[in-house]
């Protein structure tokens, strides 16, 4: 059981077109860590959140997109610094874990894990390095593009031969100094934009410029902690009604990431489908 601590906030984040997501992000949070801590959700949205989400936080940020905002210049948690700014944005709080709301608590494993590397290190984060993500190329297509279209054709200088760092789940100490640095990579992607430049807004290729480059230390999060179903399906314990790593040990996983077009992958375990989703996938266990 995870002793409440009042010294540590989960914040997650979405517009209206994923509030179901974030409604299962806050509902298996609860579930595994009933009175954990403090729980926030900025909303990047005119839209009111349903009851799911809003009932169920102990703060509720409202932070719509400026008309100025396309959804083409790229995502507006980097437009908004939203993820480099959390102790400005929710003061207080001397560690903060920050998730996607395309992810989802399976158990009360992963958290202790987190808090003990924001702890000892700059951030806690998962490099995308793992075995089982053998068959996705790094860097990826995305990657790449994402740099030449910030950084220019010249990209000798860039750290892409260095794993790339999700910034679905990280954890940081409110006095780490990687949040200004992390926060002035973004203003000077701002500057460029408003001076005519076409940039790409993205928290995490910013995040892993500025880590590498700058070579600070991070804790690195196993895969269980923030398992990406767009690089590796994971598969079923029938008799825990769990889903685990595909191979052995056939680890429990901590928290799923529905990243991409994942959100809608089903998983076929002796005939028997199983939807990735926090709702559908305890139905179909409910079931099974």
């Amino acid at each position: 059981m995870f002793r409440k601590n009042p010294d540590i906030l989960v914040i997650t984040g979405c517009d209206e077109t994923h509030y179901d997501l974030a409604a299962d992000c806050v509902a298996s949070f609860h579930e595994c860590y009933p009175g954990a801590c403090d729980f926030a959700f900025a909303n990047f949205s005119h839209h009111t959140p349903p009851p799911a989400i809003a009932g169920h936080v102990t703060h509720l940020l409202n932070l719509p997109p400026p008309p100025e905002f396309a959804k083409v210049d790229g995502y507006f948690t980097a437009y908004s610094r939203m993820k480099a700014r959390l102790p400005l944005l929710f003061p207080g709080y001397k560690i903060y874990i920050w998730v996607d709301a395309d992810c989802w608590f399976q158990g009360a494993q992963s958290l202790p894990r987190i808090i003990i590397q924001a702890e000892q290190t700059n951030i806690a984060i998962h490099p995308e390095f793992d075995i089982h993500y053998g068959h996705y190329a790094t860097p990826s297509d995305r990657t790449l593009k994402i740099y030449k279209r910030n950084e220019g054709k010249d990209l000798s200088a860039m750290p892409l031969d260095m794993p790339m760092l999700n910034t679905g789940v990280f954890a940081m100490r409110h006095d780490c100094g990687m949040w200004a640095a992390w926060q002035a990579e973004l203003d000077r992607l701002h500057e460029k934009h408003r001076a005519g430049h076409d940039v790409y807004f993205s928290d995490q290729i910013a995040l892993h410029k500025v880590i590498y480059t700058n070579r600070y230390t991070y804790g690195p999060l196993r895969a269980i902690d923030n398992w990406q179903t767009y690089a590796c399906l994971p598969s079923v314990n029938l008799v825990t009604k769990k889903l685990i790593v595909p191979t052995p040990p056939y680890e429990e996983i901590g928290i799923l990431h529905l990243a991409g077009k994942s959100k809608f992958e089903t998983v076929n375990l002796d005939g028997k489908i199983f939807a990735l989703r926090y709702q559908d996938f305890k139905r179909a266990t409910q079931a099974a």
